[in-house]
This record gives C-alpha cells, structure tokens and sequence, in this order.
C-alpha cells in the first residue's frame, strides 16, 4: 500500500509540474514597446460627415443582379469620385463585373511584390417590418450621440471610406508608396463576391503574388471575454467556410385526422434535432492561440487550461460551447436556418425540408462536412443536396508571427495605447477567399471598436460606428500605407 501511496504521490508531483511547466511556456510572444499617435491632425467631424454621406447610397445588393439597384452603385462612385478626387485623377482603375472597383497605385519599387487593401461597398438589406425598430433610418446617415449610424457604417462602408480617406491625405502630401498598391472595392461581397472573384482573376492574369492583403472581418472588440477588461484587437490571420445544406423527406399527403406514425415534417425534425445534438468536433487550435497571445490579460486558471490541453480538452469544449461566439472559433456550427412543411394546417405534407448552414472551421472541407451530416442523420429517407449555389471551402491560415501581422499589430497599440492585440479565426466569410491564389498572407481587421451592442448591430438592427472609432481606423490604414515597405 505504502508503495502504491507513493506512486500516486509521485505521478501527480510529475503531473503537476508538466501542467505548470507547460502553462509556463503558454506565453505570448515579445511585443516592443511602441509611441502613441498623435491624433490632433485628424478632423473627426470631416471623417464623419463622410462616412454618412456614404451610408445614404442604398447600395443593397442582390443574388439576383436584375434586383439590384444599380443606379445606387453609380451615384455612389459618383460620392466617391467627388470626395476623393485625387485618387480618382492620379490612380489608374477600372470598373469591373459590373460595379467593383480595382485601383493600382504605382509605388517607387516596382520589383517588389504589391500589396492589396480591400473592402466592399454593398451593404445587406434591412429586415422588411424592422426598419421602426432602428434609433435613426438606416439609410439617413445621421450622425448623433457620438455615432455614425445606418446600414454599412461598420460592414463595410468604413473599410471603403476609411481606405481612400488615408489615401486621399496621402496624395495630398506628396507621397508615393514604396511599393504597388492594389485597392480593390467588391460591389457583392454579401451574396458571393462575384466582382473580388474579378479582381483576384485580373491579378492572376497579370502573373502577380501579393505580399500582403487586408480585408474587413476582424475588430476591436470591448467586453468581448468574461475577466478581460482591456480591448482586444482581433486581426484574422484566416476565415471560415461556408456550405448550406437542405434536408428533404416525402410523404404521403392527405388528411391530417389520419396520420402516420411520422410525416415526412416529422422526418425532418428528427433530423434537425439529431443534427443539432450531436455537433461538430471541437478544433482548439486556433482559440488557444487567442489565448496565448492575451497572456495575463486572462486569469491564471485558463492559461493552464489552454496550455494543457491535451489533458483538458473535453473539459474546454463543454464550456466554450455554451457560448455562441466562442463556440464559433472551435469548430465547424451547425446552424439550422430555414423549414418548410405543408401548405396547410390541417394538410399532411407530401414534401417537407429543412435548411442548415454550416461555417467550416479550417482543416475540414464541404465535401467532409456533408457526408458528416448524412452520418449523422443516418436515415435514408432523408436526402442532402447542396442549397444556395455556392460554398466554399476554408481559407488558408496565414502565420501570425509574419511582418504583416507585426506591422499591423504595432500600428493598432500605436493609435490604441490600450488595445491587446491577438489572432482570432474570422467566423463570417469575406471577400479574402476570393484571392487565396495570388495572396502570401490575408489578414482580416478594421481598426474600429466595437462593444456588444454596437456587433450585433452588423447585419442587424441599429449599426453604427463611434465617431472617434471611425477616426481611428483611418489612422491605421494612414499609417499601415506609410509603412507599406515593411509588409
């Protein structure tokens, strides 16, 4: 017994110390000490103005191209041209797959491999019966307490403006950029990105490979994590996929006072609900690595959690499951998002189906995911096909300790002293996809600070933008054109 006792003694002394020698590594690596910006120069209420101007454009757009406002999309250039007009006289572009707007701008060093500043001016369209439910009209453009408010203030006219805004001031100071600069501006990045699949064409045709490319997607977030009380800038280093899948089962009709055992609605919710009983497996990769780089910013107890995940892992993934925005950055979700059943309800249905999205996390495919779901289900009455016309796989990772990501990260703690920047796997998907050919390393971040309400405003009810916010993300694509050399 005694040597027993000892034995257990000595394996967990041993446990103990690889669980806190492993926690000792879990560190973030060394970030130099950086001067704050200055921010006098910069007329925030000119910034503003300009930003609201260009919500009011409706610039809505549409998978089907005969229901969209295209008139929009020209006078909106037409802003664009009048507000900018030095980039529009002295940076060659050209209009392409309709409305998508691609500038090359020449750089000294034209052996040096280009660099690609993107963002897209559609917006999605507001919820029929919502549009009460907003503070201000979503397409007023109004500016008020501290906000720029409207559809597109953060997703993604501010990427738009914000961009041409630096490079604007940049011209007007004479200044030419080390190397070429791409600013490419998709016009349907909501409903497939039609014009960036374009663009990334015209420079694969050109037999180009960017060096660099930044895209909307990451932010900084405020009170994003329980126990961190400082913004985190999350820059994403790589981005989800995408695929909906639709469940269909038949049956045989008729009266409902008659009944079989299970119609085919039936069906299909059993499938629904074994789909969202059983999910994905968790992937903690990437979470960690967002961890890591908080350092001390998070309590003690995570970090050993995090760092030792090998031993903890089932334990993480019950917890950060139960939160949806962490359950996001671990693993391929299921999201069941459409039904349909009988016309009528007193009518059996003959057909009944169901709709699930799934955002795919890296290191796993849509051929992978679908026949995951039809494992799943595990009944042959019930069919999965693809819906919408199109998915697309993860983007690739792109490293974190890269000079781009360097760059930007410096930049951000430069114009937001406070901020603690950190990796985070972008859970939407963006125009970046698009240019996995012809890109070394895509990153997705807009400099803007976001807080709970303010995200779920995007897409949603009430978007808006702090006016100071907005200041300081052209700051940041200002500062990240200067030092465009070292990306």
């Amino acid at each position: 017994m005694k040597v027993f006792l000892r034995t257990i003694s000595l394996s967990l002394v041993i446990l103990l110390g690889v669980l806190a020698w492993r926690t000792y590594q879990f560190t973030p690596p060394e970030q130099g000490a950086v001067e704050p910006l200055s921010k006098e120069s910069w007329d925030s209420a000119y910034l503003a103005e300009g930003l609201a101007e260009a919500i009011r454009y409706p610039t809505v757009s549409n998978k089907d191209s005969q229901q969209v406002d295209r008139q929009a999309f020209a006078d909106f250039r037409a802003f664009l041209t009048e507000r900018f007009p030095l980039v529009f006289q002295r940076i060659p572009h050209q209009v392409m797959a309709g409305d998508s707007l691609l500038f090359r701008w020449a750089g000294d060093n034209r052996d040096a491999a280009p660099i690609l500043l993107l963002a897209h001016q559609d917006v999605v369209p507001v919820i029929p019966g919502t549009e009460q439910e907003w503070a201000y009209p979503p397409f007023a453009g109004v500016i008020a307490e501290g906000h720029i408010w409207g559809r597109g203030a953060v997703d993604d006219k501010a990427s738009v403006m914000g961009i041409l805004e630096a490079v604007e001031r940049l011209l007007k100071e004479g200044f030419t950029p080390p190397r070429d600069i791409y600013l490419a501006f998709g016009h349907d990045e909501e409903v497939g990105g039609r014009g960036a699949v374009a663009m990334a064409q015209h420079i694969a045709d050109s037999g180009e490979k960017l060096a660099f490319l930044l895209d909307e997607g990451g932010v900084i977030a405020r009170g994003m994590m329980a126990g961190v009380s400082r913004p985190i800038a999350l820059i994403g280093p790589g981005e989800k996929g995408y695929v909906s899948l639709k469940l269909t089962a038949r049956g045989t009709g008729g009266h409902s006072s008659m009944p079989p055992q299970q119609t085919a609605a039936g069906i299909i919710a059993a499938a629904v609900s074994r789909l969202e009983n059983n999910p994905m497996p968790a992937r903690l990769d990437m979470m960690a690595d967002l961890i890591r780089y908080l350092g001390d910013e998070i309590p003690w107890y995570q970090r050993v959690l995090f760092a030792n995940e090998w031993l903890f892992a089932p334990l993480l993934d019950r917890i950060l499951r139960a939160t949806p925005t962490l359950n996001a950055g671990i693993r391929t979700t299921t999201a069941v998002t459409m039904l349909e059943g009988s016309v009528q309800d007193n009518v059996l249905p003959i057909t009944a189906s169901a709709v699930v999205n799934f955002r795919i996390i890296p290191g796993e495919t849509v051929e992978l995911v679908t026949q995951r779901v039809i494992d799943i289900i595990d009944d042959p009455r019930v069919s999965v096909s693809p819906y919408g016309g199109f998915g697309s796989n993860p983007s690739s990772v792109a490293a974190p300790d890269s000079a781009g990501f360097n760059v930007l990260s410096d930049i951000v703690r430069q114009v937001n002293p406070n901020v603690v920047v950190t990796p985070r796997l972008v859970v939407a998907a963006t125009d970046a996809r698009h240019f996995e050919g012809v890109a070394e390393n895509s990153y997705r971040f807009i400099g803007i600070e976001l807080g709970p309400e303010e995200i779920a405003g995007i897409h949603g009810t009430n978007e808006r933008v702090a006016v100071d916010s907005y200041r300081d993300a052209v700051q940041v694509y200002y500062q990240l054109i200067r030092r465009s050399r070292e990306l």
